[in-house]
């Protein structure tokens, strides 16, 4: 299994070569294998997928140690750098020392960090609002001071657009970037215009998020290559395809008798492929190789 170091130093290598990372985003392990084994080369734990698992809105009701415990378990079953969501940092600038620490210690190759004041909200919903710029600014660099590898990537994002307007997007972000921000990332909403200007003035790599809230422009990864992006996440796309093939299997289970045969046919992966996918021969290998003997 690759070390976390070795993610974070695979993520760091990968951002500053040429071309577009495409993250999809995911709030489980599962979700996670699957983003790897469909051949992705980073993955992205979204705290809106996360929350959604618990059956809970992405309005910042899970904590630190919850968070944090998730990204452990997807490190642990993945070779892939994991980007986490770690919402406002939890808290003032103790707590975001804290909360890099976790990460850090979970395993992931970089956090993302947004400028909303607590309670937070998902960036799509409105009623949202931000701290002042000296604030964000001291949790990038609480941050900075409290990572051990210097290879654990800042992701910071401001939700101003929403508030004031794009013009104080520019702004922010090369105030972030100047703190020791590593990728910069602008939630709308904003036009196609807008992400070609904030993108082309911005001081340091971009993240852009494919956001199936459509709160932004959906734009194709070639597109946004082409202005410069070099960091494309999609955070609902798996949650919300997820949401919809369980609703449907659950209708066939309601009007079919409980009989999914054909449906399963059509429509569900193969109970043999559920368990190549979560690692049985890995387990049978270990079996075989350590446990007693009982082919008698």
């Amino acid at each position: 299994m690759t070390t976390a170091a070795q993610k974070r130093k695979l993520l760091v290598d990968r951002i500053n070569q040429p071309g577009i990372v495409i993250a999809p985003g995911c709030g489980d392990p599962l979700g996670a294998v699957l983003i790897e084994r469909a051949g992705f080369e980073v993955c992205f734990m979204s705290g809106y997928a996360v929350e959604a698992t618990y059956g809970r809105p992405d309005v910042g009701l899970l904590t630190l140690v919850e968070m944090a415990g998730r990204a452990a378990q997807i490190c642990d079953v993945t070779s892939i750098p994991l980007i986490a969501d770690a919402d406002t940092g939890y808290g003032n600038v103790v707590n975001v020392t804290r909360t890099t620490r976790e990460f850090e210690r979970a395993g992931v190759a970089a956090i993302q960090l947004e400028d909303q004041i607590l309670p937070k909200k998902c960036g799509s919903m409105k009623g949202k609002g931000v701290v002042s710029v000296e604030e964000m600014v001291g949790k990038i660099k609480a941050v900075i001071d409290a990572r051990t590898d210097p290879n654990l990537q800042i992701i910071a994002r401001t939700d101003i657009a929403a508030i004031e307007g794009m013009n104080a997007v520019s702004d922010r972000l090369a105030a972030y970037r100047e703190a020791g921000a590593d990728l910069l990332m602008a939630l709308g909403p904003y036009s196609e215009a807008e992400v070609r200007t904030f993108v082309a003035h911005a001081t340091g790599p971009v993240a852009y998020l494919n956001s199936e809230s459509f709160t932004m422009p959906m734009l194709p990864s070639d597109q946004l290559e082409s202005m410069g992006v070099k960091l494309l996440i999609l955070p609902l796309s798996l949650t919300m395809s997820c949401i919809h093939a369980m609703q449907q299997t659950l209708d066939v289970i309601r009007n079919n008798k409980a009989d999914t045969r054909a449906f399963a046919a059509q429509s569900m992966a193969t109970w043999a492929d559920c368990n190549e996918i979560t690692g049985i021969d890995d387990i049978m290998r270990i079996e075989r190789s350590f446990g007693p003997d009982r082919s008698r």
